[in-house]
């Protein structure tokens, strides 16, 4: 799987995060890997000394993410 046509999606059924290749559309996959573990490991070590997060879309903001670690350490 080339990495410039790598796109990620979340299945609105499973709440699945999904990395894998789609169509020249883009509206159907041709080929997907389940990377909810690992997406949410990441998104974990991106905010991991903050516990409040703005998330901006074309330079305004648009949700505001909480996190709270419930194990206390950092992984």
């Amino acid at each position: 799987m080339a990495y410039q046509n790598l796109k990620l999606g979340v299945s609105p059924l499973t709440n699945t995060v999904f990395a894998g290749r789609v169509n020249k559309k883009g509206d159907m996959w041709l080929d997907k890997v389940n990377v909810t573990e690992q997406f949410l490991s990441c998104v974990l070590t991106y905010f991991e000394d903050k516990t409040e997060n703005i998330i901006s879309a074309d330079g305004k903001p648009i949700a505001k993410i909480t996190i709270e670690r419930l194990d206390k350490q950092k992984e």
